[in-house]
Protein backbone atom coordinates (compact mmCIF):
# COMPACT_ATOMS: atom_id res chain seq x y z
CA UNK A 1 0.00 0.00 0.00
CA UNK A 2 1.20 3.77 -1.07
CA UNK A 3 1.42 6.56 1.93
CA UNK A 4 -0.59 8.69 0.22
CA UNK A 5 -3.60 6.17 -0.06
CA UNK A 6 -5.84 6.45 2.54
CA UNK A 7 -7.12 3.21 4.68
CA UNK A 8 -10.97 2.65 4.49
CA UNK A 9 -13.00 0.79 7.08
CA UNK A 10 -13.17 -2.67 6.20
CA UNK A 11 -10.34 -2.53 4.49
CA UNK A 12 -7.33 -5.20 4.72
CA UNK A 13 -4.10 -4.37 6.35
CA UNK A 14 -1.41 -6.57 7.45
CA UNK A 15 -4.02 -9.62 7.40
CA UNK A 16 -6.37 -7.45 9.86
CA UNK A 17 -9.38 -5.71 9.20
CA UNK A 18 -9.73 -1.79 10.09
CA UNK A 19 -13.06 -1.64 12.18
CA UNK A 20 -15.37 1.34 12.51
CA UNK A 21 -14.66 1.22 16.12
CA UNK A 22 -11.08 1.66 15.69
CA UNK A 23 -11.44 4.89 13.29
CA UNK A 24 -13.94 6.39 15.78
CA UNK A 25 -11.44 5.83 18.76
CA UNK A 26 -8.43 7.46 16.58
CA UNK A 27 -10.68 10.52 15.65
CA UNK A 28 -12.49 11.39 18.72
CA UNK A 29 -10.25 9.67 21.78
CA UNK A 30 -7.90 12.32 21.96
CA UNK A 31 -10.62 15.00 22.12
CA UNK A 32 -12.48 13.11 24.69
CA UNK A 33 -9.28 12.39 26.49
CA UNK A 34 -8.46 15.83 26.87
CA UNK A 35 -11.70 16.42 27.72
CA UNK A 36 -11.55 14.57 30.85
CA UNK A 37 -8.23 15.38 31.85
CA UNK A 38 -9.30 19.53 31.78
CA UNK A 39 -11.79 18.36 34.77
CA UNK A 40 -9.72 16.75 36.83
CA UNK A 41 -7.98 19.82 37.70
CA UNK A 42 -6.69 21.11 41.45
CA UNK A 43 -6.55 24.24 40.95
CA UNK A 44 -9.53 26.51 42.23
CA UNK A 45 -10.73 30.02 41.06
CA UNK A 46 -9.87 32.62 43.47
CA UNK A 47 -12.78 33.71 45.60
CA UNK A 48 -13.38 37.77 45.10
CA UNK A 49 -13.87 39.61 48.63
CA UNK A 50 -16.80 41.71 48.69
CA UNK A 51 -16.94 45.40 50.14
CA UNK A 52 -17.49 43.84 53.59
CA UNK A 53 -15.14 41.19 53.47
CA UNK A 54 -12.59 43.46 52.45
CA UNK A 55 -12.17 45.14 56.15
CA UNK A 56 -11.98 41.62 57.83
CA UNK A 57 -8.61 41.38 59.67
CA UNK A 58 -7.98 37.38 59.98
CA UNK A 59 -5.06 36.26 62.79
CA UNK A 60 -4.45 33.51 64.60
CA UNK A 61 -4.38 35.41 67.97
CA UNK A 62 -6.95 37.31 70.37
CA UNK A 63 -8.51 40.41 69.60
CA UNK A 64 -8.04 43.44 71.77
CA UNK A 65 -9.72 43.37 75.02
CA UNK A 66 -12.43 45.98 73.76
CA UNK A 67 -14.13 43.53 70.95
CA UNK A 68 -17.06 42.14 71.01
CA UNK A 69 -17.75 38.62 69.85
CA UNK A 70 -19.88 37.61 67.47
CA UNK A 71 -19.87 34.32 67.31
CA UNK A 72 -18.70 31.19 65.08
CA UNK A 73 -17.96 31.32 61.45
CA UNK A 74 -16.90 29.10 58.84
CA UNK A 75 -14.93 29.47 55.85
CA UNK A 76 -14.91 26.78 53.25
CA UNK A 77 -13.75 26.41 50.03
CA UNK A 78 -13.52 23.22 47.35
CA UNK A 79 -15.54 20.75 46.02
CA UNK A 80 -16.59 16.84 46.18
CA UNK A 81 -13.37 15.29 45.18
CA UNK A 82 -14.47 12.90 42.04
CA UNK A 83 -13.57 13.37 38.44
CA UNK A 84 -14.59 16.94 37.98
CA UNK A 85 -14.10 18.11 41.64
CA UNK A 86 -11.86 21.18 42.67
CA UNK A 87 -9.56 20.88 45.51
CA UNK A 88 -9.95 24.26 48.12
CA UNK A 89 -7.14 26.11 48.97
CA UNK A 90 -6.42 28.43 52.22
CA UNK A 91 -6.28 31.39 50.41
CA UNK A 92 -9.81 30.63 49.02
CA UNK A 93 -10.87 29.87 52.24
CA UNK A 94 -9.13 33.10 54.04
CA UNK A 95 -11.53 34.45 51.66
CA UNK A 96 -14.47 32.81 51.91
CA UNK A 97 -14.13 33.70 55.62
CA UNK A 98 -13.48 37.34 55.33
CA UNK A 99 -17.04 38.33 53.40
CA UNK A 100 -18.71 35.94 55.47
CA UNK A 101 -17.60 37.76 58.64
CA UNK A 102 -18.32 40.98 56.84
CA UNK A 103 -21.71 40.18 56.15
CA UNK A 104 -22.55 39.73 60.03
CA UNK A 105 -20.55 43.11 61.07
CA UNK A 106 -17.67 41.88 62.03
CA UNK A 107 -14.28 43.49 61.13
CA UNK A 108 -12.00 40.91 63.38
CA UNK A 109 -11.96 37.16 62.65
CA UNK A 110 -9.84 34.91 65.24
CA UNK A 111 -9.19 31.12 63.68
CA UNK A 112 -10.04 28.49 66.08
CA UNK A 113 -9.04 25.13 63.74
CA UNK A 114 -7.62 24.83 60.32
CA UNK A 115 -8.74 21.64 58.49
CA UNK A 116 -6.70 21.43 55.01
CA UNK A 117 -7.59 18.99 52.02
CA UNK A 118 -7.24 15.27 52.41
CA UNK A 119 -7.83 13.63 49.12
CA UNK A 120 -6.90 10.65 49.44
CA UNK A 121 -9.61 10.35 52.02
CA UNK A 122 -12.45 12.16 49.97
CA UNK A 123 -12.02 15.79 51.75
CA UNK A 124 -11.11 17.92 49.31
CA UNK A 125 -12.48 21.16 51.25
CA UNK A 126 -10.18 23.69 52.78
CA UNK A 127 -12.23 24.10 56.15
CA UNK A 128 -11.54 26.97 58.51
CA UNK A 129 -13.64 27.25 61.55
CA UNK A 130 -13.34 30.84 63.50
CA UNK A 131 -15.09 33.40 65.57
CA UNK A 132 -16.17 36.50 64.42
CA UNK A 133 -15.17 39.76 66.36
CA UNK A 134 -16.68 43.55 65.67
CA UNK A 135 -14.35 46.00 67.33
CA UNK A 136 -14.23 49.59 67.83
Amino acid sequence: MQRNQRLRIGSQVGGSRIRRGAAFVGRWGRRVALLLCCGCSTEYLPVALTPDGEDVVVAETDPPAACDELGPVDGKHGTQCNAFGRTGTREGAVAVLRNAAGSRGANYVRIDREIAPDVPHDNCLYTLRATAFRCP
